[in-house]
């Protein structure tokens, strides 16, 4: 199988705009990301995939791939389809976040092995243990739920499972918005319109679950996470890289 990872990109962010080209200890935030996703070995090609020509023109001088698409796109998976159906003969995509500046290549190799062996791959995520009970009350960490063979049940901004006291469990699992594809996920997913537990949650991924696509689980251990959002997440990350 042919994979490439798909990183996109947009400019315009309204807590942190030109979040992507933000100076991280000398180097642009998506350059970060750009770098770590291609040390992973299962990845065939890493592509940038933007709405503006400053985030390109940073990609291709730095010597990297990087691919315009269009301002009408709604989401990161949308950026991702009109890219496999324009210009990629790919058999599988990785969609990672360009925010994420601690990515783990490891975890995206962890993530495509998994999926390339699994009988029938259709969609997977990465998840992870939760045992803080305030992290999981927080509804900007999404929680998901497995069935046994690994695929998701569920995903949530509320903590799921609940004890049948309504306690909080003593460990849950935090999903991570790393996602992996076939070409015929992909166009079906961005080919359908928006679910009513979708826009629910406002999590896309239940577009796939209510769709009846199966999206498989691989759970992840020593997880490190800095998802740069706001101006505070900036300075953090400025100091982590620069310390």
């Amino acid at each position: 199988m042919k994979i490439i990872g798909c990183i996109p990109s947009r400019y315009a962010s309204t807590r942190l705009p030109g979040k992507p080209l933000c100076d991280i200890a000398g180097k642009p935030m998506v350059l970060h990301v750009l770098e770590r996703a291609k040390q992973a070995k299962q990845l065939h090609d890493v592509v940038v995939l933007t709405d503006d020509e400053r985030i390109l023109n940073t990609i291709i001088e730095a010597g990297h791939h990087a691919v315009m698409t269009s301002t009408e796109c709604h989401s990161g998976t949308d950026r991702i389809a009109e890219y496999m159906n324009q210009h990629s003969d790919a058999d599988v995509f990785v969609n990672i976040q360009g925010d994420e500046v601690l990515l783990d290549p490891d975890h995206i190799d962890k993530l495509t092995v998994d999926f390339i062996n699994q009988q029938k791959p259709t969609m997977g995520t990465l998840a992870h243990h939760i045992h803080d009970k305030t992290i999981m009350s927080d509804p900007h960490t999404v929680k998901v739920v497995t069935r046994l063979n690994g695929n998701a049940l569920y995903f949530s901004r509320s903590c799921i499972p609940l004890c049948h006291n309504g306690d909080l469990p003593e460990q849950a699992l935090g999903h991570i918005g790393v996602y992996i594809y076939t070409r015929a996920t992909l166009q079906a997913i961005t080919s359908t319109e928006r679910t009513p537990l979708e826009q629910t949650e406002s999590l896309e991924q239940l577009r796939a679950l209510e769709n009846d696509i199966d999206i498989h689980v691989t759970v992840i251990e020593d997880f490190h996470s800095l998802s740069v959002d706001t101006p505070a997440d900036l300075k953090k990350a400025q100091s982590i890289f620069t310390s």
